[in-house]
């Protein structure tokens, strides 16, 4: 298989990494258009950057994208679709532009048809972890219709990536529907072991934390934990009402543990003990097709 033309818009960290590991991986040429390159604070810090991974910066991004026929935008998400029309005048046929920033589905879905009216093939790259631990073997999902081409290039190489079947935006949903677990649980810590260690019991706090979902694989304890809230969502209100004291009374931030009972409110009215009785479902599953039923959704 011909080695692929590889080129990154934007060299920050994440790019740094990746392309540092595709070099030490055998893949050579490499080249990236940073539009900081020339910015006198941040561009010493880019030019370090593009000689410790061996890639040689471009002067425009029209010309990275002439002489590449990969191309990996690696920015931010808010610049993400701007730079996708400002790149779409300079794609060539066969090109497969690849978007690894952390942008909603409905944002890629846009960059896709920007793509496939300037005759590009699109991957939709959803990156789910952090970058610089894994370097180039970092987790990623990808879907559109340039995927299986990104896969195919760049698997070689070391790269870790599974192909989601579908549309572009459906890796990007796999990450923003992920975050909404791993960023929340980041919250949830927060403001538990804050107030543990104004209590002083934050280690105990964590081994009990630890005993509890640590124990058993994540679906036994999500059945565990989603079935019976199923059934005991009101009483489970409650609680969390005291809870709300208790860290008012403590003078401390309680916007997680707010947002925790307007959901377990929200569950309580729709009244799913009615549908499963008093013993909880056999299967998580059970829970969410309720909710989904019951939301009209």
């Amino acid at each position: 298989m011909t080695a692929p033309r590889l080129g990154f818009i934007g060299f920050g960290e994440a790019a740094f990494h990746i392309a540092k590991g595709l070099t030490g991986a055998g893949l050579g040429g490499i080249k990236a258009f940073d539009l900081m390159a020339s910015d006198p604070g941040l561009g010493p810090l880019v030019a370090q950057r593009a000689a410790g991974a061996g890639v040689a910066l471009l002067p425009s991004l029209a010309e990275l994208l002439e002489s590449c026929d990969l191309v990996l935008c690696a920015t931010s998400a808010k610049y993400a679709l701007a730079i996708a029309r400002e790149a779409a005048a300079s794609v060539h046929p066969g090109l497969v532009y690849a978007d690894l920033n952390s942008a909603s589905p409905g944002t890629k879905k846009d960059i896709a048809a920007l793509m496939a009216t300037a005759g590009a093939l699109f991957a939709d790259v959803a990156v789910m972890e952090l970058v610089p631990p894994h370097g180039h073997k970092v987790p990623l999902a990808v879907s559109g219709t340039g995927a299986r081409a990104f896969l195919e290039g760049l698997t070689p190489y070391g790269m870790r990536i599974s192909l989601i079947e579908g549309e572009a935006g459906s890796s990007s949903a796999l990450k923003m529907l992920r975050s909404i677990f791993m960023k929340g649980m980041t919250a949830l810590l927060l403001e538990t072991l804050t107030a543990g260690r104004k209590a002083g019991v934050d280690r105990q706090i964590m081994e009990s934390i630890s005993a509890t979902i640590g124990s058993r694989p994540l679906e036994e304890t999500a059945t565990m934990l989603i079935t019976r809230t199923a059934i005991a969502a009101e009483r489970r209100v409650a609680e969390m009402g005291e809870v709300l004291d208790t860290l008012a009374e403590m003078g401390l931030d309680s916007t997680a543990s707010q947002a925790t009972k307007a959901k377990l409110q929200a569950l309580a009215e729709l009244d799913l003990r009615a549908k499963f009785g008093s013993s909880p479902p056999e299967t998580y599953t059970a829970v969410l097709d309720a909710i989904l039923e019951k939301t009209g959704r």
